[in-house]
């Protein structure tokens, strides 16, 4: 009941019995009879004077009065906590209002903020227009709103100054969903005179606006698929040398009555920018010669945004700089030739590194790394690396050019390395010539090699081959892959090619050729598996008395080849059981993995099944299977691989661990 009614009830009390009474205590005279029905007013008791009366009344009316305002001052006055229930909503629309309702932001602060009953009634009362434009931002316009508060427990007492709880509750009929109407998307400025002047490619990015709007008729309107759709179509034009495009008039007109949306756009497009010079920030030893040659564009071409990006990714992976950023300031003034900055953070001029690790090939093994950046004062790097480990070491130098326009590289190298595998040590000697190219998916190699590898059986020391070849060759990498790192989705295909002359000390030499493939896939599977596949053929050109080094033979097992094998154990042998070299490959890999939960999205689970094996002849070629489970690290430098495999002829588990992405 509330504090009005409370008044006017005990008002009322009190008049009825003091005119009860009064009317049985004495007989009224006909003069007072009139005046009792003409004026109402207090009836005194029998023996007092009707003064006394008056006053006794008036003054117990009050008492009653006051201690029922006195009752609701302290009531208002009640510090509170609530429980807020949402009814009439799908989840999604109780977390908008969960989340931006005054009266669901207080609800965890109630206790803390000592927020009373009153308060609280005010937050109730703004609730529903809080609630219906909130609402309205998801395209319902005609949501009603009404509000509730259990206060059984109200008047209650309650123990020293522990604050009252309440339960508080909004029921809401959100009504149908306002869907896009008529959309009406106009572009005008500069974009808009080369489409109608035929420019091919004006023409074809405002085509690319209007078929790319993200809110096209039919589909359900919201606030921020509305603001979205804009800033979708100013990102698209920009990224297409319309670098100042900004939206000047929208107009979303809402009838409310018929749940649509119409809405109307103007795009203005403003210039179209075009390349100019280049200024360089942070140059130190690297010359500016060298950040031109990777250039991908020419002054006055338009200034697209991948372009841009694509340069910076050739000045990132020239292991050049430590930091890269390549950018410019729109400024419609200078459209016609924009000045774009190159600002790099180079690296040390000397880098020396230290690692420690293991795999499949080498056991535990150390790493010494030494990088010069200028070698001499001239353009070249100069890398020298040395690794030893358990079973394979290697000792090498590269020099590579600065880049130079194509963009290639020019290089040379030398590596001496030895490994213990399959019963044998192998020992290769090799010097390389040639160049270089990389592009956004593309990586070229050629080269001209000599190599010598020498075998010699572990068991009896005895040297098994011995031959040189000098070889030309070509290598290939092709990649459409999401990330190159951490691929989830795409393709990579690699191919080798070499061709050349052996000269061998046991058996004849003569010319041989030799070609190598391998297709890598990823694919996504439902929500939360992920797919990989992996192909590899090889092949060895040369009549069978021709002496091929060991090193361009194929042996197949280990980490990335036949996994529940070792490295290099797969493939044909001699009589004592020595292995030889196959003339021909075939492997494969099928593979799932998943993260292990949400909260870990680094920490995978993985299966698979590996087959391959290498033999003289495609004839003689029988696979070799592995399967078994592992984990997956997916690290910033690369995956980390840790598996156990099964290999149906070694009958045997074999744990092999991997770190990084071999194409």
């Amino acid at each position: 009941m509330s504090r009005a009614t409370l008044r006017s009830a005990a008002r009322l009390s009190w008049l009825l019995v003091t005119l009860g009474s009064g009317l049985l205590a004495a007989p009224l005279a006909p003069a007072q009879v009139v005046a009792l029905e003409t004026d109402p007013g207090p009836v005194p008791l029998d023996g007092d004077t009707p003064g006394d009366a008056a006053g006794t009344a008036d003054a117990a009316d009050v008492a009653v009065e006051d201690a029922l305002i006195a009752e609701e001052r302290a009531r208002e006055q009640r510090y509170v906590t609530w429980q807020l229930d949402i009814r009439g909503v799908d989840a999604a629309q109780a977390a908008l209002l969960r989340r931006h309702l005054d009266l669901a932001r207080y609800e965890s602060l109630a206790e803390a903020e000592r927020i009373t009953r009153i308060e609280l009634i005010r937050l109730l009362a703004a609730a529903p227009a809080q609630a219906r434009k909130l609402l309205e931002t998801e395209g319902y316009f005609n949501a009603r709103v009404s509000t509730r508060i259990d206060e059984t427990d109200g008047t209650a007492p309650v123990a020293g100054d522990k604050p009252l709880a309440l339960k508080v509750g909004l029921d809401i009929e959100p009504g149908a969903r306002t869907e896009v109407g008529e959309v009406r998307l106009e572009i005008q400025g500069p974009l808009a005179v080369d489409a109608e002047a035929g420019d091919a490619d004006a023409v074809a990015l405002v085509e690319r606006l209007r078929s790319g709007w993200t809110l096209p008729q039919g589909s359900p309107y919201t606030q921020s698929a509305w603001a979205e759709a804009k800033a979708a179509v100013i990102t698209s034009a920009r990224a297409q040398a319309y670098a100042a495009t900004q939206i000047s008039g929208s107009v979303a007109q809402i009838d409310t009555a018929g749940q649509r949306a119409d809405l109307f756009v103007v795009v203005d497009s403003g210039p179209r920018f075009r390349f100019g010079t280049l200024r360089f920030e942070g140059l130190d030893h690297v010359r500016p010669d060298a950040i031109t040659a990777l250039l991908n564009f020419e002054t006055g071409e338009p200034l697209r945004e991948q372009t841009l990006l694509d340069f910076q990714d050739r000045l990132v992976k020239s292991s050049l700089f430590d930091n890269v950023s390549v950018l410019y300031d729109p400024d419609p003034e200078q459209a016609g030739a924009m000045p774009v900055t190159v600002r790099v953070s180079e690296q040390s001029m000397q880098q020396a590194t230290f690692g420690v690790g293991a795999s499949d090939l080498s056991g535990p093994r150390i790493t010494l790394e030494h990088l010069h950046q200028r070698i001499a004062g001239f353009g070249w790097q100069a890398k020298t690396k040395l690794q030893v480990g358990r079973s394979a070491q290697s000792l090498s130098l590269d020099l590579t050019s600065h880049p130079q326009p194509g963009p290639y590289r020019n290089l040379i190298g030398a590596a001496l390395t030895r490994t213990d595998a399959s019963g044998l040590r192998v020992t290769n000697e090799r010097l390389r010539l040639g160049r270089t190219q990389d592009t956004e998916r593309i990586e070229r190699l050629y080269f001209v090699e000599w190599q010598r590898a020498m075998t010699r059986d572990l068991n009896s020391g005895l040297m098994t081959d011995d031959t040189k070849a000098g070889t030309v060759n070509y290598h290939w990498v092709w990649r459409d892959l999401d990330h190159p790192i951490l691929p989830t989705r795409g393709f990579s295909l690699s191919a080798e090619t070499a061709v050349g002359r052996s000269y061998a000390s046991t058996d004849n030499g003569g010319f041989f050729s030799r070609a190598t493939g391998r297709l890598t896939g990823y694919w996504p599977l439902g929500a939360s598996w992920y797919g990989q596949g992996r192909v590899q053929l090889g092949q060895v050109f040369a009549r069978d008395n021709v002496a091929v080094p060991f090193t361009l033979l194929f042996r197949a097992g280990g980490d990335d080849s036949v996994r529940g094998y070792g490295y290099q154990t797969l493939g044909p042998t001699d009589a004592s059981g020595s292995a030889t070299g196959g003339r021909v490959l075939g492997a494969g890999s099928i593979e799932l993995a998943r993260p292990f939960s949400r909260s870990t999205p680094a920490w995978w689970g993985a299966v698979f099944l590996d087959a391959g094996n290498a033999a003289e002849r495609w004839s003689d070629h029988k696979n070799a299977y592995g399967a078994g489970f592992g984990v997956r690290w997916r690290s910033p430098v690369g995956p980390l691989r840790i598996d156990l495999a099964y290999g149906d002829l070694s009958r045997r588990w074999r744990l092999h661990f991997n770190v990084g992405v071999t194409f």
